[in-house]
């Protein structure tokens, strides 16, 4: 057999052994099951973003109020219709104001009247350590 024969030989052989993978029903499912899978995948991960970004917005929502909130978002906002996919977004909707007030009471207000009037204290520091100001004395 000449160099020209094996070659033109593989190549037939090569065709009928695609025309037979092609026309296994094995490969086939297989095929269906790697495009489903990676359309799952695709989509799960669509649906996971869309979740931590819901979630994520709660918590700055419990965190800072919605009014705080709403002037973080402003910036971002001055350019888009009242409409747009960004606007709906990063807007404060149903869910993310229901899980903020859920997730509100975990968190301290950090605007109450007990700690508004005390001085911070520095870590390693206790208040028995710290010098009375001598008006408080008298």
């Amino acid at each position: 057999m000449t160099e020209e024969q094996k070659t033109e030989f593989e190549q037939r052989r090569l065709a009928v052994m695609r025309a037979h993978i092609r026309n296994d029903p094995k490969h086939r499912k297989f095929r269906r099951k790697r495009r489903l899978a990676m359309a799952r995948s695709v989509l799960g991960s669509i649906v996971a973003l869309g979740v931590a970004l819901v979630l994520i917005k709660s918590f700055i929502l419990a965190l800072e109020g919605q009014g705080a909130y709403a002037r973080m978002v402003a910036p971002m906002l001055e350019g888009q219709a009242e409409g747009s996919i960004l606007a709906r977004a990063l807007g404060p909707d149903p869910a993310s104001t229901q899980i903020a007030a859920m997730v509100r009471p975990l968190f301290r207000d950090r605007s109450s009247p007990q700690t508004a009037g005390r001085a911070p204290v520095p870590l390693g520091v206790s208040q028995t350590d710290i010098a009375p100001e001598p008006e408080a004395l008298q």
